[in-house]
């Protein structure tokens, strides 16, 4: 895995803390706001690393 796929593992669980942290000071709104760029993010992060396992099968063919 490349530093920036590790970066982004970092700043989702990050992101989740943070929405949790929200979630408990009764900041619904905000909250969700968090998860959803959070989630965008790790939908991001896989398709990064499908699409590099991808091309790898490619290369084995």
């Amino acid at each position: 895995m490349k530093a920036l796929d590790y970066f982004l593992i970092v700043c989702m669980i990050a992101l989740l803390c943070v929405a949790y942290y929200l979630v408990t000071i009764d900041h619904f709104k905000t909250a969700g706001i968090i998860n959803l760029c959070a989630y965008v993010g790790s939908v991001v992060l896989s398709a990064r690393i499908g699409g590099r396992i991808y091309k790898k099968n490619q290369e084995n063919k």
